[in-house]
């Protein structure tokens, strides 16, 4: 056993090798609160030591081992409400909800790989689909890596279980013929100037919402925002990831529709004179009093368009994978491609469009063809 000062606990190896350090970290209701945690390496049980005692010093609510579940769920959102975006938080409140009611009850020290797929496996048979399996495994492997960095458990045991298969659908690519048919069917000036930068540049609806008129200047525009509806108030928050701040040249189309966009906000404010109310002041796209438009009214007028111009159903993200299919066919790298996406890396977006890619192979392959036939 190795002692170390008052206050500063010990480290000691057991009798099957795992190494276990233990701590005083004061007074609770039932006397001296002694905590402990377990690694494979002397080494990483005085790391987690270590994490164990800061986390106290900066005042995150702590466990024991007779902790539930659920009762380290409820710790851990607290924990984490502070530095995640209020739909993110929403959604670990939902998935936590899910994982309480399943295994809630379980000691979250005793909790094996083995007890998470068994959830996962009762929650699909339920119904539940795939994706929010897998979702729940998700949000479950984020709650215990901090568990395990603040020395609570001595494993993931969601990182551990296998992860729900979910059926690859690939996006649906759009033709420049289909992507001009699908504009020109949108008799609405003001949802076919919106469908036209979306078609045009890849935002995601929430960032085209949260458009200002000082981020578009110069034949670019920048993503910095995105706007959300949370609790009845609309509000804009900061993109989700550091490669969604992205800068977007504009295609002659989308300089003018937003041009367009721009001349009729300020007919509109004239219009509306004492009724023009803008709680987000400078937004690209507002309704006729100023009021951010509505992401979920957007979709279903988008729906409504396409059945009266007898056109498939389509989901106003196709207008991202549109943008996607059409610059991949037109030439350019997966790398370029991903960066005006804002995608996390060039991974992400080959294993979506993978399969537009071996057209565009085909393509490639027939233009050098050509190429190496005029030359001979």
């Amino acid at each position: 056993m190795s002692r170390r000062g008052p206050g500063e606990g010990s480290v000691y190896q057991r009798s099957d090798g795992r190494w276990v350090g233990s701590v005083t970290l004061g007074w609770g209701r039932a006397g001296r609160e002694r905590r402990s945690v377990y690694a494979a390496t002397q080494a990483e049980a005085l790391a987690k030591l270590r994490a164990l005692k800061q986390q106290t010093a900066s005042g995150l609510p702590s466990v024991d081992g007779r902790t539930s579940v659920s009762a380290y769920l409820d710790t851990w959102l607290e924990s984490v409400a502070s530095r995640v975006r209020p739909r993110t938080m929403r959604h670990y409140r939902y998935m936590s909800a899910l994982i309480s009611r399943q295994i809630g009850s379980l000691k979250l020290a005793a909790l094996s790989p083995q007890d998470v797929a068994a959830m996962l496996a009762k929650m699909q048979a339920s119904g539940l689909s795939p994706q929010t399996c897998a979702h729940v495994r998700a949000t479950l492997r984020t709650a215990l890596a901090d568990a395990e960095r603040w020395g609570q458990v001595g494993r993931n045991s969601a990182q551990l279980a296998s992860a729900p298969r979910v059926p690859h659908q690939p996006p649906r690519i759009l033709t420049p013929e289909q992507a001009q048919a699908l504009l020109d069917a949108l008799h609405d000036d003001g949802l076919r100037r919106m469908a036209t930068v979306a078609v045009h540049t890849g935002l995601r609806q929430g960032e085209l919402l949260g458009l200002r008129w000082q981020d578009v200047a110069e034949g670019e525009l920048h993503v910095t925002q995105a706007l959300q509806r949370l609790g009845g108030e609309y509000r804009l928050v900061e993109v989700k990831s550091r490669t969604s701040r992205r800068t977007v040249p504009l295609t002659a189309d989308a300089v003018e529709a937003l041009a367009q966009e721009r001349q009729c906000q300020l007919e509109a404010r004239l219009a509306a004179g004492g009724r023009w109310r803008e709680p987000i002041p400078g937004l690209a796209f507002t309704t006729a009093t100023g009021a951010p438009r509505s992401g979920s009214a957007i979709t279903h007028q988008f729906a409504g368009a396409l059945s009266a111009a007898g056109l498939p159903p389509m989901h106003w993200h196709h207008l991202r994978h549109a943008f996607a299919g059409l610059m991949l066919a037109s030439g350019a790298d997966l790398s370029t491609v991903s960066s005006l996406l804002g995608h996390t890396s060039v991974n992400l977006t080959a294993s979506t469009y993978a399969g537009v890619i071996p057209s565009l192979k085909r393509q490639a392959a027939d233009r050098l063809g050509a190429l190496l036939q005029r030359t001979t």
